[in-house]
Formats: structure tokens, C-alpha cells, sequence
């Protein structure tokens, strides 16, 4: 099982020596380190007791060399004898290099008695002071005080810290070659070895056997590697079998994928053909709906139209009675004043009828026509609310003057510029809806249109009924096309659906609904005054 070819074998060689020489110099490090740790913390250690202790030997001499001179000094204090005080301190100064000075002070004066110092220059954290008095029959007649320097003690400290930090570098050496030499032997040789066992496996050589040179830790990990590398002959020998057995599959997967996709490339053209068959098909129904809306409505306005009409043309009969009459009295002369007075007063009652009746067919007729563009050509332009509102009122108040029910409307004076004819169709699809689901089994009930200006340019409109409500599970398929509770009376399932249609793309904005069952509907819509740009066909 040696696959790998001859060009990776050196570089593992190379590897695994460079992975030892690693961990020789790891180790060695380590020991150097640790030498080098302990002998800084010995040198540390001995130095800083060499000094404690010679400060110390200082300050008991100085004890000493204070308590000798005030009991020398008070004789000579006492007498005042200045010059064999003087000889005594410079015979004692000349025998101990360590005074630094020497100041014996009269304590009745206040004046210095004696005063000695050494002339060579001595560092300042080196000295060190002390001051006993002199006393005679009881009484303190002066002071001394001496300074000595521990410059000595601390060479001598200096001298044995040296020695002490020469004899452990000398062990400490001698301690890491013999470590070096044991790790050599028990460690870095064994984990050559397991390095070279480890290089074989993971370059594919299985051939040769691992044997642990001894029985501890590292002949553990060898005895690990063997039964590993025994473990992954008898699995190449599996992966060999399963790899053909894989092979033949493969083959026949391949096979039948290609089989499988060039019939779900054949059901795919189909599928796509479908959907486009099915977005024209609800294009159509969208279409169809909305002519049927609109013929709905402009039927109920010509019924709507016909009452002025009717009343014009009555009006217009009786004056052709009465203009007939006034011919036939002047032919016969018999004409008088009152009668003429009287026709005129009727043809100024008709006039006035028949101009009433006119104007509101002609307002009628001019409602139907502007609704009619707008919602014919989606022309966006500036508009007032209430003026949509009003076209709206016109197309479907017919709807609601044979029922029992009524429409009304509160909307605020707000100026958009939008789509009217989009806005007005998706009004006359909720009205509508209200009116056609809204009161099922009601005797009375009331649609309420409803707008305000929002925050942020919004615009908030809000179809409200008091009729029957919707359950919940109605309420969630409302916008669904083709879904309608009136499946077969009249209702094709699209109003709703067209309606949230045009408030989220054309008019940029969206539609939400509220009911409960005996509570009423409510959709709210909201939408910017300023409608989003359309997007080019």
C-alpha cells in the first residue's frame, strides 16, 4: 500500500527530522531557560542577603563604636580637653576604615567639641548614622555621632555572592547536560521513531510493522499506531471492494439521471407553457371582472339618470301644452292679462324644473364620464380626495337605493397626486363587497367611507361596515383569487383580490383587514399622496 510516489517521500523525511530537531531545540531551550532562571534567582537571592546582612553586622559595630566613644568622650568632654579628645578620634578613625566621620558636640554650648571626616568621597545610601549621648553624674553634657559606610561589608557580600554564583553555574551546567543526555535517550529517540512510524502512515506505507521500543507511554502510543496501521490495511481493503461496487452504481446513476432530467426538462417546457397559459387566463378573468364591475354600475346610473330625464321631459310636455294654448287664445283674441300672466308663471315654474333636472343628468353624466377615463386609462394627475370619493358615490348609490341600506361618507379636504381611476375602482370593489356580503340576513345596515391624512404623507381611507363580520378562517382567504363565500350566486372571487392588487403595486401602498363575526368589517387602506413612479411597461 504504498501509493505515494517517490518525490514525497524525502520531504517527509525532511519533515520529520525538522519535527525533532524541533523539539531537541524546544527541550534544550527549556533546560537553558531553566538554568539560566535558577541561577538568576540564586544570584538575586544570595546577593540580597549579602547585603541585609552586612547592613546589619554595620549597624551593630556602629551600636558599639558609639557607646565606645560617649563613654571615652565623657572624661574629656568633662575636663575639656579638645586635644586629646581629637587624638583619640583620629586613632580610632586611622584603625577602622569604615568611620566616615565623627562629631562629638558640646551640649552647653551647643557648639561642636570634636569634628572628623574622612576626605575620600563616599555615596550617600552607604552611610550609615547614629547618636548616643554623654552623660556625667546623671546629666547629658554632650552628644557624638558617628557615620560609617558598609562599602566594605558589601564588597565582602559582593566577593561570596561571586563564588556561590560560580559554583551553581557550574552545577546547574553539569545538571542539564545530564538532563539533555537523559531526554535524549529516554525521550527524543523513542519520539524519532514514532515520528518515522507516523511519516510511513500518513504517505500510505502500511507495509512496515511498528514495534515500541519500550514498555511506557511512548511504547503505548506505538502500540496505538500499530493496531491503527492494521485497522487501515483491512479498511483499504474494504474501500478497494466498495470503491468498484461504487463504480458500477455510479454508472448506472448517471444513466438514470440523465434519463430523469431530460424528462424533467420535457415536463418543465410544459409547465412553463402552463403558467404562461395561466397568467393570461387571470389576466383575462382581472379584465373580465372589471368590465363587469363597471357595466354593473353604469347600468345602475342610466336607471339613476332616468328619473331627471323623465322629469325634463314632462316638464317639456306640459310647455308645449301650455305655448299651445297661448297660440290658440291670441289667434282667437281672447287673450287676457291675467291669463298671459298665469302661462308665464308656469313657464318660469318649468323652466326652473326642467333646468334642475338637466343639470343633475348632466353632473351625472360628466361623473360617469371622468370615472370612466380614469379607470380606463390609469392616467396619473393632481386631484382632490373627496372629488374621487364623490365620482365613486355616483356609480354606486344606485346600487344601495332599493335596498334597505345606506352609504355614507367623512372624508377630509386632502390633495394627492396618484392614480384617481385605480383609487376609485378599489373603493367600488369594497363598497360593493360590503354591500354584497356585508348584511346577509340584515334588515338595515350602513357602508361608511372614511379618509384622513396620515403621518409622513400618508393617506389613510377606511371601508366600514356594520354588518355580519367574517370568522377567522374567511378572514385569512379574503385577498385569495377565485375565493368567494357566494361560489354560484354572482361572485367570481376576483374584487378583493384586484383591489389589494392596486393598492400594493400601482399605489405603492397596502390594504389590511379587520372582522369579527356579528362585528362588522372594516378594511383599512393606506397609501403616499405622492404615488410611487411607475414602473416602464
Amino acid at each position: 500500500m504504498s501509493g505515494t510516489s517517490i518525490e514525497q517521500r524525502p520531504a517527509g523525511g525532511r519533515a520529520g527530522r525538522l519535527w525533532i530537531a524541533r523539539v531537541r531545540s524546544i527541550a534544550l531551550l527549556a533546560v537553558l531557560l531553566g538554568l539560566a532562571a535558577t541561577g538568576a534567582t540564586t544570584f538575586a537571592i544570595e546577593r540580597f542577603l549579602g547585603e541585609e546582612r552586612a547592613r546589619a553586622d554595620l549597624a551593630r559595630d556602629l551600636e558599639r563604636m558609639t557607646r565606645v566613644l560617649a563613654l571615652t568622650m565623657q572624661g574629656q568632654l568633662w575636663d575639656y580637653a579638645r586635644d586629646s579628645a581629637e587624638g583619640i578620634v583620629e586613632a580610632l578613625a586611622a584603625d577602622d576604615p569604615r568611620i566616615v566621620a565623627v562629631t562629638v558636640t558640646d551640649e552647653a554650648s551647643g557648639r561642636p567639641f570634636v569634628e572628623y571626616a574622612r576626605g575620600d568621597a563616599v555615596a550617600p545610601g552607604a552611610v550609615l548614622h547614629r547618636v548616643e549621648n554623654i552623660e556625667a553624674n546623671g546629666a547629658m553634657i554632650g552628644r557624638v555621632t558617628v557615620a560609617m559606610t558598609v562599602s566594605p561589608y558589601l564588597a565582602l557580600a559582593g566577593d561570596a555572592v561571586r563564588r556561590t554564583l560560580l559554583i551553581t553555574v557550574a552545577m546547574l551546567l553539569l545538571g542539564g547536560a545530564l538532563m539533555m543526555f537523559f531526554l535524549q535517550r529516554r525521550l527524543l529517540q523513542p519520539m524519532e521513531a514514532l515520528a518515522a512510524a507516523a511519516r510511513g502512515l500518513s504517505t500510505g506505507d502500511l507495509s512496515r510493522a511498528i514495534r515500541p521500543l519500550r514498555d511506557d507511554e511512548l511504547g503505548g502510543v506505538a502500540t496505538a499506531l500499530e493496531n491503527m496501521r492494521v485497522a487501515l490495511l483491512g479498511a483499504f481493503e474494504d474501500l478497494q471492494g466498495k470503491n468498484r461496487e461504487l463504480q458500477a452504481q455510479s454508472a448506472l446513476l448517471e444513466q438514470r439521471v440523465a434519463e430523469r432530467t431530460e424528462a424533467l426538462s420535457k415536463a418543465n417546457d410544459e409547465l412553463r407553457g402552463a403558467l404562461e397559459a395561466l397568467k393570461k387566463t387571470q389576466s383575462g378573468l382581472i379584465e373580465a371582472e372589471k368590465l363587469a364591475s363597471l357595466g354593473s354600475l353604469v347600468a345602475g346610473v342610466a336607471h339613476e339618470l332616468n328619473t331627471p330625464l323623465g322629469n325634463a321631459m314632462t316638464v317639456v310636455t306640459t310647455l308645449e301644452d301650455l305655448l299651445a294654448e297661448l297660440e290658440r287664445r291670441v289667434a282667437g283674441n281672447t287673450l287676457r292679462r291675467s291669463d298671459l300672466e298665469r302661462h308665464l308663471n308656469e313657464a318660469r315654474e318649468g323652466q326652473d324644473i326642467l333646468q334642475r333636472n338637466v343639470t343633475k343628468a348632466a353632473d351625472l353624466v360628466r361623473g360617469l364620464k371622468q370615472l370612466a377615463v380614469d379607470q380606463t386609462t390609469d392616467m396619473r394627475r393632481n386631484f382632490a380626495l373627496a372629488e374621487v370619493v364623490g365620482e365613486v358615490m355616483i356609480m354606486v348609490r344606485p346600487r344601495f337605493n332599493h335596498t334597505p341600506f345606506q352609504i355614507e361618507t367623512d372624508v377630509a379636504e386632502v390633495s394627492m397626486d396618484s392614480f384617481p381611476g385605480p383609487l376609485g375602482q378599489v373603493l367600488t370593489n369594497l363598497v360593493l363587497n360590503a354591500l354584497t356580503h356585508g348584511f346577509a340576513g340584515r334588515e338595515a345596515g350602513c357602508v361608511t367611507i372614511s379618509a384622513r391624512p396620515g403621518e409622513d404623507g400618508l393617506v389613510v381611507l377606511a371601508v366600514r361596515d356594520d354588518g355580519v363580520g367574517m370568522a377567522a378562517e374567511v378572514r385569512r382567504r379574503i385577498f385569495e383569487p377565485f375565493f368567494t363565500t357566494r361560489l354560484g350566486q354572482g361572485g367570481s372571487g376576483l374584487g378583493l383580490h384586484i383591489a389589494r392588487n392596486i393598492v400594493m403595486g400601482l399605489l405603492g401602498g397596502h390594504i389590511e383587514v379587520s372582522s369579527e363575526v356579528g362585528q362588522g368589517t372594516v378594511f383599512t387602506v393606506t397609501i403616499p399622496r405622492l404615488a410611487p413612479q411607475r414602473p416602464a411597461s
